[in-house]
């Protein structure tokens, strides 16, 4: 650095330090006084500089033309110079540094903190003094709310507008220069950006009035021809500047509006209507800019923290940005389709990089407000390519377009209004949620909840045709056999919607227009005799009924549904009077199908006996059951017209119910205590002839509740029901073959309760179904036994499916825990039979057999010993060979519950083989096992094996005993 250089800094240190502290509350004298004795000190600088303080560098920039003999104003202009001096040294030397290849030159000035410090506070001093004085009222950032010092830069009140605007071009050529250098420019942006905006835009925008003198015409000349100069410097600024930072500034130059300052505690008053509308076209300019959108919103959310306020903010700044600036149709247009692809690009960006910034807020503002004010000028350049890749069949388009639909309508604000955008892309929407809804993308659960948003907040009265949607069916080829997977994919996503939205009107308005549509399908339902895959119409029609039918016996098990029904009896009434005139109606012409009618008259049957028996239960009154009167015809046309018998019983049951108010449905399951001691062994019998007759039922709940019924009665020893006990093993195997699990868990369970008095029998009965062979017609439900054909003998032996037999064990699980210790007298019977089973071709069905196996051994104790080798013979090549990893690790996991159910009576029990066992399960755990849960088990046994012999090795304390004499004196 060299000794002029020095001289500078040194001048800028004397300049930055005026006291200002100890002026506070002086006189304008006494300030004036200091800054002269400044200026003094600074001349002896000067003189070792040879430099008379002429303001030579300052004469460029026309100081000629102002008035000099204000100190405030010499100060300013020497801080001024010598700050350009030191800035043009500094990127002089800069400049010869990057031409040079020693980067690393000593003479390259570096300046301290200090210096950096003294330079801050001499541009606060340029701008206080020099700048600020001359500007025209209410424009720019208050000094008060900047400086505490405000009171020391008060305008020199004798100087006229001409001077005071010749001092403002002259400062304003200096700050630009400083604003253009390398070394001093963004140090000064940074804090004074705002303020040489402020200058600059009175300048080149501040209206000029018209002259009216001679003298005035060459100062409206002057005015004219420098704001052709001006103008560059300000659009050199504004590119130059850092557009976030620049957006900042043009705001606050805007300051509040008219409105704002009359309710704002100690507002600055309103900026100018000019100087409003040139800061809004600077902002206009920017926005339209490429990547203008983001650098708008990003210098507003820079100016404050995300607090609630800031939410407001991104509501008013959506509003704004979505705000054309001009009012011709053409333009507002040019300017959408500038603003639509940024905002579609910053939903984008905020989805993938920022999800939680206010961004996305903005955007979806900025498309509600557009939709609500503009849609008609935007369609085409804003919402259009918003949803234009939804016609697309790849598939990373889609859910790209997903995603950005996801966060406009999802993730930004309510967008009650702005969902109507959605409704004519609702339907292509529930076609991807179908296509997808059994997929593992991510993808799948955005559009879910884009659905869910749609159908829950929006005006659109069609809503349950849109659900509805997800079950068209589309014909399928020939040789297709895939559509019943299709079938129950639409299915259950409907019923996930559903259950995402929580809506039980909306679940109740779709389960009214099934039933509706059932009447229909049972007109347009084919014969089943006609039905040939060449005739792809008839099999739609049928995919039809089934999917109806699926979907109405998944909602009439919906606990909400059932709830609302029963709270809500008339509109329990009004769907099952549809259903059921439809029904008269096609008895009448002889249009149904039998199979249809039957489960959709169970449907009704049950939801109108269930409101019957919450009214006999609550004792309601009779005006609650008028609304049940106009059912009665339509139940008497079914009594007198149905082909089925248990549909006339059961109209005609409801309807004496409904004629006689529940008195009839309510005497029958009531009787008077005297009543039931006279004919207790008749009404038992009765008991078991209902439940009995009840298995042939079509109604799967109907033989499910006579199947729990009969094992009711077997543990209350039913005589009936121990005499046909025979009868009651048969229909409760078969009940193992069922489908439903309703039905076959009700057989597991009624099976232990046979056990509980039959039990050598069952337990043999069990084990035949376990390993004997079955014949190859279709397993007959429970519904269809007949007394006649129990015994019949099966044909073309067939082992039976893996489900059946995993069901019998299941049952013969629950048996052996039933015996409990009386089960070593079926020892021999149940271990042959799991063991066989630990061969099966299924793994499920060996897994199933070796936990068994476990619990078998388990309660067999000291009686296992004499089939211990077996069992460690079966178990050890299971866990070390068997392919399946099921079956190793029930394998491994017998061991380790063996040990533990034993505990300290392991060793004694298990003598012959303990050795053996552990050998076993060191070998696993030293193995290289790639499975975890495999060594996890091994590792278990090993630790219970350790804690059983350390247990055994440890001798007990034995209790002592302390006798002490007591000596009296």
């Amino acid at each position: 650095m060299d000794d002029r250089m020095t001289i500078r800094l040194k001048v800028i240190a004397v300049l930055s330090k005026p006291q200002l502290e100890k002026l506070q509350g002086s006189s304008m004298e006494s300030i004036d006084q200091v800054l002269q004795n400044n200026l003094t000190l600074v001349r002896t600088f000067q003189n070792a500089l040879e430099d008379q303080g002429n303001h030579d560098l300052l004469k460029i920039f026309g100081i000629e033309k102002c008035h000099i003999g204000d100190v405030r104003w010499s100060y300013s202009c020497l801080c001024l110079e010598t700050i350009l001096e030191v800035a043009k040294s500094m990127d002089l030397d800069a400049a010869n540094c990057n031409k040079s290849t020693n980067h690393s030159d000593s003479s390259i000035p570096c300046l301290s903190v200090q210096h950096e410090i003294d330079i801050a506070k001499c541009f606060q001093l340029i701008v206080g003094f020099g700048l600020l004085p001359n500007l025209l009222p209410n424009i720019g950032i208050p000094i008060q709310r900047r400086s505490k010092y405000y009171n020391l830069f008060h305008q020199s009140p004798h100087l006229t507008d001409e001077q005071k605007y010749s001092r403002l071009t002259v400062v304003v050529r200096g700050l630009c220069e400083i604003e253009k250098s390398q070394s001093f420019g963004p140090k000064f942006a940074t804090k004074h950006l705002a303020d040489l905006l402020t200058a600059l835009l009175q300048i080149c925008h501040a209206p000029i009035s018209k002259p009216t003198s001679n003298s005035q015409v060459l100062l409206w000349q002057r005015l004219h021809e420098e704001r052709q100069e001006f103008v560059p410097l300000l659009n050199s600024v504004i590119e130059r500047t850092y557009p976030p930072l620049l957006v900042q500034n043009l705001l606050l130059l805007q300051g509040p509006s008219a409105s704002h300052a009359k309710i704002i505690r100690d507002a600055p008053k309103p900026a100018p209507k000019w100087l409003i509308r040139i800061c809004a076209q600077l902002l206009t300019q920017q926005l339209m800019k490429p990547n203008g959108l983001a650098m708008t919103i990003q210098g507003v959310m820079d100016l404050a923290e995300i607090t609630s306020e800031m939410w407001q903010r991104c509501d008013s700044l959506a509003y704004i940005i979505s705000t054309p600036p001009s009012k011709d149709p053409v333009k507002q247009h040019e300017y959408y389709s500038i603003i639509g692809p940024q905002l579609s690009e910053l939903v984008t960006k905020s989805h993938k990089i920022l999800p939680d910034a206010p961004f996305n807020r903005i955007a979806s503002g900025c498309y509600r407000e557009i939709a609500a004010r503009y849609r008609h000028v935007a369609e085409d350049t804003v919402f259009e390519p918003l949803f234009q890749p939804l016609a697309s069949e790849d598939q990373d388009v889609l859910v790209r377009c997903i995603e950005t639909l996801h966060s406009i309508f999802v993730e930004g604000t309510d967008p009650s209004g702005l969902l109507m955008l959605l409704v004519p892309h609702s339907y292509r929407l529930i076609q991807l949620y179908r296509m997808w809804c059994q997929s593992v993308l991510q993808v799948k659960t955005l559009l879910e909840e884009l659905i869910v948003r749609l159908i829950r907040h929006s005006d659109n009265p069609d809503r349950v045709g849109l659900l509805r949607s997800l079950l068209q069916t589309q014909s399928s080829d020939e040789d297709d056999e895939a559509f019943l997977d299709e079938d129950e994919k639409s299915v259950m996503a409907l019923i996930s919607i559903l259950q995402r939205i929580e809506d039980v009107h909306l679940t109740y308005s779709v389960f009214v227009s099934l039933l509706e549509d059932l009447p229909k399908l049972m007109v347009d339902q084919p014969p089943s005799s006609s039905l040939t895959p060449q005739q792809p119409h008839l099999l739609h029609s049928v995919r039809r009924g089934l999917v109806t039918l699926r979907l109405i016996g998944l909602l009439s098990e919906d606990e909400q549904l059932q709830s609302f029904l029963l709270n809500n009896p008339q509109q329990a009434v009004d769907f099952a009077q549809v259903f059921l005139k439809r029904a008269a109606e096609n008895l009448n012409r002889n249009h149904f199908d039998v199979d249809l009618e039957k489960e959709g008259l169970a449907i009704v049957f049950a939801v109108i006996a269930l409101q019957i028996d919450n009214l006999v239960r609550n004792e309601d009154n009779s005006k609650t059951w008028s609304l049940f009167d106009p059912l009665v015809e339509s139940l008497e046309h079914l009594v007198k017209k149905h082909p089925l018998e248990r549909i006339r019983s059961g109209a005609d049951e409801l309807r004496l119910a409904i004629q006689t108010r529940g008195f009839v449905f309510n005497k029958d399951s009531t009787a008077s205590s005297e009543a039931s001691r006279s004919s207790s062994k008749s009404g038992k019998g009765q008991a078991f002839k209902s439940a009995w007759d009840q298995l042939s039922d079509p109604f799967l709940p109907v033989q499910g509740h006579a199947i729990l019924t009969l094992s009711r009665l077997l543990k209350k020893k039913d005589p009936e029901a121990l005499k046909n006990r025979d009868r009651l093993l048969k229909v409760f195997l078969d009940s193992l073959e069922h489908e439903d699990s309703y039905i076959y868990l009700m057989g597991i369970q009624a099976l232990g309760s046979l056990a509980d008095v039959f039990t050598e029998q069952v337990v043999q009965a069990l084990v035949g179904q376990l390993e004997q062979f079955i014949d190859t017609e279709e397993p007959k439900l429970v519904t269809e036994y007949d007394a006649s054909k129990i015994d019949t003998p099966t044909t073309q032996p067939v082992r039976r499916p893996a489900e059946v037999r995993l069901k019998v064990g299941e049952a013969l699980l629950q048996v052996v825990r039933l015996v409990g210790p009386l089960i070593p007298k079926y020892k021999r019977v149940l271990l042959n039979s799991f063991l066989r089973g630990t061969k099966d071709e299924d793994a499920f069905v060996r897994a199933s057999c070796l936990h068994n196996l476990g619990e078998l051994c388990a309660l067999l104790r000291y009686s296992l010993d004499s089939v211990a080798f077996e069992v460690l013979n079966c178990v050890t090549n299971l866990a070390a060979r068997d392919p399946a990893v099921e079956v190793r690790r029930a394998a491994v996991l017998l061991i380790t519950l063996l040990l533990r159910g034993l505990d300290s009576e392991a060793l004694q029990v298990l003598e012959p083989i303990i050795k053996d066992l552990y050998r076993v399960l060191k070998e696993i755990v030293l193995r290289d096992n790639d499975d975890r849960v495999v060594l996890f088990h091994a590792n278990q046994g090993l630790e219970k094996l350790a804690d059983i012999v350390k247990q055994y090795l440890t001798a007990p304390k034995l209790a002592g005993k302390t006798i002490r004499e007591l000596r009296l004196p």
